[in-house]
């Protein structure tokens, strides 16, 4: 029993749950669907990696991660070959500010009451073992920040790549359908899934694994 109370007590690390999101964004933004010529890609959910960490530990951190997961995407389109715009303020916006607005989702607040769902039996559930369920932050908050990213990467192409189109709105609605092309399909495909309710339950239990902070041997029978 005492193993794996330990065991419970290193899964509540905010360290741990991040190198994890780390190491499935890295691997997750290097498998790519479909690679666009001047930049961009669509990816197997490597987005809800960066929302989750600001989901389960807040905006302040998150801003922190998210930011540095924008760099480590500008790594792994570095090796994989993708097109990079090496303007700094292009840089800027595309990947620190690109990720960085994930975070925004971090400060949202669900409307109405909280449903809380017992974990297991009802004599753990009086134990005082509790999961929230906040299914319009959880969904709502990816939705911000994919549109966020969308408005940055828009205002990136069309102030610092060459225009692909003659005139100031042609080119603004080039780029829109460009950059719409890949983010906003990863964007509802990730929705799709994260509206699947075994889905929610996954990411509301991993959530309250992460950020217990004491154990409660009411897990252990979850």
């Amino acid at each position: 029993m005492e193993r794996r109370k330990r065991k419970i007590n290193l899964w509540n690390r905010r360290w741990i749950w991040t190198l994890i999101f780390l190491v499935l964004f890295t691997i997750l933004s290097a498998i790519k669907v479909v690679v666009l010529p001047q930049g961009g890609a669509v990816t197997y959910f490597s987005l809800l990696a960066v929302w989750l960490v600001t989901y389960f530990f807040g905006f302040r951190y998150g801003l922190l991660w998210s930011v540095l997961f924008g760099f480590v995407r500008l790594g792994v389109n570095y090796c994989t070959g993708e097109f990079i715009n090496y303007a700094p303020m292009a840089l800027l916006l595309e990947y620190p500010l690109g990720y960085g607005v994930f975070a925004l989702g971090g400060l949202l607040k669900e409307p109405g009451n909280r449903q809380d769902r017992g974990a297991g039996t009802r004599q753990e559930q009086g134990a005082g073992t509790r999961i929230v369920e906040e299914p319009f932050k959880l969904k709502a908050g990816y939705v911000l920040g994919v549109w966020g990213q969308f408005v940055l990467f828009v205002i990136s192409a069309v102030c610092f790549y060459p225009p692909d189109k003659e005139g100031f709105l042609n080119n603004l609605l080039f780029c829109i359908l460009y950059d719409g092309s890949y983010l906003l399909l990863e964007g509802a495909v990730t929705f799709l899934f994260l509206c699947i309710p075994p889905v929610q339950e996954a990411v509301y239990y991993l959530k309250h694994i992460a950020t217990n902070k004491k154990t409660d041997e009411a897990l252990l029978h979850f």
